[in-house]
């Protein structure tokens, strides 16, 4: 039978399985690990592919029956590592329910009230003597029970937590097959789903976690999976194999886990290093610990005891861990991530018995700085600094990583680099839903910090089962602690976890991880050293963006927020590809399923509807909503990041410390909290972010319209900063350069006011340009407003009245061996200012957007005369799926008759059906 590998499973192409094709053994469904059959005593691999699966109440067959050659009826081919549902779409039982569908419409519910059974057959070694083989789960949801070859080996429970188990006994006597079979337990507790309704004006009935909650008493699991106000109801509530199955062989002694802390000097100049073993040995032993750091070799001879014990390695014993100016782990935009690797292992008699390779940044964090807060106390407030740099933190939440837990490392990959391309440096794992090995790899390599949750939400009643939530978080701080991107542990959301879950965690990190903060929750901390100053609490909705200076102006406390965010629409063309075609020009049911009512802060989807019409002008289509949502998205979320940017440090009393958006990572396709589409299209919300975050940059307070530069380097700044003001019609009405005499490092400067200008501009709307240059003239940075007239502001309705823009698009393509550039200069040739131009990439032989493809820049602001060069990188793998490409524009007006478009290798052509923008009729919501 064909099979599919989970970790080739992308949302947006669903493999397809079926057939009949026979393993290399003979036997239906054989995995093909490889096996190792020669004298090492190292060898493993995943089981990846071979699997079936059945559902438990389908079957009458059991554990020892499943575990053997035996025939069972019923199984089908499974996606492992997956979920229920997600092989049932690979099998062509149900289509994707996130795309054209209400998901509890089109899978029933009923597909969480059974367990799963999984089975699988896979080759294995001949076990040469000493030879020990090992069985690791990564990650089971909700509760395994594993069998092997007709024997029961054991049981795992929780979904965060690993299970390893010795079945040399059994592999010894296995004839080169082994039948491996997992029984996944169905959770203790679930609700009803939670249904969608357009009409209420709130995300399924209003309640986050189902209708009562109930299912935050299972403790560790995808509790959202249940229903959230960013989540439709999951019907399987992803249980499943969800984590990767291995296999592998070790000598006597096997290398159980390896921890590596670094000790940074505070001048930054030595870095102790220091390395546990965690060994587990069949018997008594004299075994020889090998290693390298850094290219330097070392050897160390030690005695161990029978089972388990640990072994630590210093620099006082080994030379090599101690490092001299060492190369430093820096987050996104202060310096290279630099990681070290340690190869460790173990020998007795002359053989390697076991081996690991650990990857580790050396960065010294503080965590607090001192604040007077409004109630006249001192308290140590949240305020991170790495490597004795002030950072100000500017982060996302993730609430999911994807909504049927299809994360292959490419997709993980493509989503945490789309979050350092925005100059973005954290994500906060909400409640640890999204704990993976490549998640921490992925955060590591683009120097992104992790504010790591645990698995307690306010939003129903707290686990049941306290020790096994533990364990779950044991789990987690051992299996993650030597990932340089944690900056800190954390309870959960919102509110404190019962007590003995809070004392539970503390004694955890105090024993497990000391160096790093453990917070109670994300709201608060009651440790026994509390820190303060941060608070989640929104606004979630639409709001000006001199709402959010207001709230972080410098004298609101606390300083550090780390959860305000957005409505956040896709492309008019993702739009068309999430809903179906009877919805598109008419909000429903389906609009709620992709949360279009939010929290129902604008007075939910309709609410947002109304407000879109009367800030940018009545709504005429569906490509017209896409167009005004984009400018929704972009003056709302940028004033997000910029007015914390604006407020850091200096700004008083309060200076701002951090900021998360709720959220940046769409675990499904939405209308909200998003900075880039479930199919990774980077839509103008993420270039709000992206030219908000830069790390030098100037700044309109939208409040005020005070100038600020922003300095987030480590290096005191000098310049000019050149701002111009311009009327409807382009023209130039007014302008100023003032001049930057120098602000510090990790801090920012009022260096000008536009309060005047901004009142006498001859209509109701101005467009602002400013200019930040070095003393040497040249461009460091421009930003771009549109602002309303404060003394008749009045919405951008205004907007529809200005001359269409004359643009110039030359597109150009330069071939390298390990993919293409696509470079597009722009230029605009008129004298109307052309607003939000957007470029897209696509397929010429389907019109599909090749993605992901995250632009050096997007949704362009040029006035007359002014250009930008747009540069977007394709991989191999896209080439060669996409070998023809073009680029197409669209914006807020164009003259498409006054532009010249030109190609050089690439089509370049108008997006006419996002410019489609004035039908004769008004069609949108009648």
């Amino acid at each position: 039978m064909t099979q599919v590998n989970r970790r080739r499973f992308l949302s947006g192409g669903i493999a397809v399985a079926g057939g009949g094709v026979l393993g290399a053994f003979g036997v239906s469904g054989t995995a093909d690990a490889a096996s190792d059959a020669g004298p090492r005593q190292l060898g493993g691999g995943e089981i990846g592919s071979g699997w079936t699966f059945v559902a438990a109440d389908g079957t009458a067959a059991d554990g020892s029956a499943l575990a053997s050659a035996e025939s069972v009826a019923g199984l089908k081919p499974a996606v492992v590592p997956g979920t229920p549902l997600t092989s049932m779409i690979a099998n062509g039982e149900y289509p994707d329910p996130l795309y054209g569908h209400i998901v509890t419409d089109t899978v029933p519910d009923s597909l969480k009230d059974t367990g799963y059974w999984y089975r699988v057959a896979f080759r294995v070694p001949k076990l040469i003597p000493g030879q020990r083989f090992w069985l690791q789960f990564d990650g089971i949801n909700y509760l395994g029970t594993v069998w092997l070859n007709g024997s029961k080996v054991g049981t795992v429970e929780g979904a965060f937590k690993r299970a390893v188990f010795e079945v040399t006994d059994i592999v010894a006597k296995a004839d080169g097959v082994a039948w491996l079979a997992v029984l996944v337990g169905k959770l203790e507790y679930t609700d009803p789903p939670a249904l969608p309704s357009y009409a209420s004006g709130v995300t399924r009935g209003g309640r986050n976690g189902g209708p009562t909650g109930v299912t935050l008493k299972n403790g560790p699991t995808f509790f959202c999976t249940a229903g959230w106000d960013w989540l439709p109801t999951i019907p399987d509530r992803d249980l499943g194999i969800w984590q990767p199955v291995t296999w592998r062989t070790t000598g006597p002694v096997r290398v159980a886990d390896v921890q590596v802390t670094s000790t940074l000097s505070p001048d930054l100049r030595t870095a102790e290093v220091a390395v546990e073993l965690a060994l587990d040995s069949a018997a008594e032993k004299s075994v020889v610990v090998t290693g390298s750091l850094d290219g330097r070799e070392f050897r160390r001879t030690v005695s161990v005891p029978a089972g388990a014990s640990s072994v630590t390695l210093t620099s006082k014993e080994i030379a090599c861990l101690r490092l001299d100016r060492p190369k430093l782990w820096w987050p996104n935009g202060y310096g290279e991530p630099y990681r070290y690797r340690l190869q460790v292992g173990v020998e007795a008699g002359g053989q390697v018995c076991d081996e690991r390779s650990v990857d580790f940044g050396v960065r010294r964090i503080e965590y607090t700085t001192p604040m007077r807060s409004p109630s006249g106390t001192v308290s140590q407030c949240l305020a991170i600094t790495v490597n004795n740099q002030p950072i100000l933190v500017m982060g996302g939440n993730w609430g999911l990583d994807e909504a049927l837990k299809r994360i292959p490392r490419e997709r993980l990959r493509a989503q945490v680099r789309l979050h350092r391309d925005a100059n973005l440096n954290l994500i906060r794992n909400w409640n640890g839903q999204s704990s993976t090995e490549d998640f921490y790899a992925e955060c590591d390599e683009y120097g992104i910090l992790v504010w790591q949750d645990f698995f307690c939400s306010t939003e129903g009643p707290p686990p049941e089962n306290v020790a096994r939530d533990l364990a779950n978080i044991r789990d987690c701080i051992v299996r993650f602690r030597n990932h340089p991107s944690i900056l800190l542990w954390c309870g959960g959301n919102e509110g404190p976890p019962p007590q003995p879950l809070i004392d539970g965690l503390d004694a955890l990190v105090a024993e497990l991880d000391p160096q790093r903060v453990v917070l109670t929750s994300s709201a608060g901390d009651t440790g026994a050293n509390p820190v303060d100053g941060y608070r989640s609490g929104g606004p979630y909705h639409w709001v000006p963006p001199a709402k959010h200076f207001s709230l972080n102006d410098g004298t609101q406390w606390p300083p550090f927020h780390n959860e305000v965010g957005s409505y956040s629409i896709p492309t008019l063309e993702f739009m068309r590809k999430m809903l179906p075609e009877a919805s598109w020009e008419h909000p429903d049911d389906f609009w709620a399923d992709r949360d279009v009512n939010g929290n129902g802060g604008n007075g939910g989807g309709a609410g947002y509807l109304r407000l879109t019409a009367e800030r940018y002008g009545e709504v005429r289509n569906l490509p017209d909503f896409a167009r005004k949502s984009q400018l929704m998205n972009y003056e709302c979320i940028k004033a997000i990041y910029e007015a914390p940017v604006a407020h850091m440090r200096s700004a008083g009393p309060y200076p701002r410390t951090g900021v998360i958006m709720w959220m940046t990572n769409p675990a499904q396709p939405s209308f909200v909290w998003q900075m880039y589409s479930h199919d990774l299209e980077a839509h103008s919300s993420f270039y709000a972010v992206q030219h908000a975050c830069r790390r030098i940059n100037a700044v309109l307070d939208a409040q005020n319209f005070d100038v600020v530069v922003a300095n987030h380097s480590r290096t005191v700044v000098r310049g000019t900063v050149e701002a111009t003001l311009y009327g409807l019609d382009g023209a130039e009405f007014a302008s100023t350069t003032v001049r930057v005499d120098g602000v510090a490092g990790s801090d920012r400067a009022v260096v000008g006011s536009l309060a005047s200008q901004v009142k006498g501009v001859p209509s109701d709307i101005a467009f602002v340009r400013l200019v930040f240059r070095d003393p040497r003239g040249a461009e460091v940075v421009r930003n771009f407003y549109w602002v309303e007239n404060p003394e008749r502001a009045a919405g951008f309705a205004g907007l529809d009245g200005m001359p269409a823009a004359a643009v110039s698009v030359i597109a150009g393509v330069s071939r390298e061996p390990d993919g293409l550039e696509v470079a597009v200069d722009v230029r605009n040739i008129g004298k109307s200012v052309a607003l939000m131009l957007h470029l897209q990439v696509y397929d010429v032989r389907t019109g599909e957007r090749v993605l992901p493809a995250t632009f050096s820049d997007n949704y362009l602001n040029l006035i007359g005369g002014e250009a930008a060069t747009v540069r977007v990188r394709l991989d191999g793998e896209q080439v060669r799926r996409h070998p023809e490409v073009g680029v197409r524009i669209d914006g807020w007006k164009i003259d498409q008759r006054a532009s010249r478009l030109r190609g050089r290798g690439v089509a370049v052509t108008f997006n006419q059906e996002a410019l489609a923008t004035r039908p004769a009729v008004s069609t949108f919501g009648r």
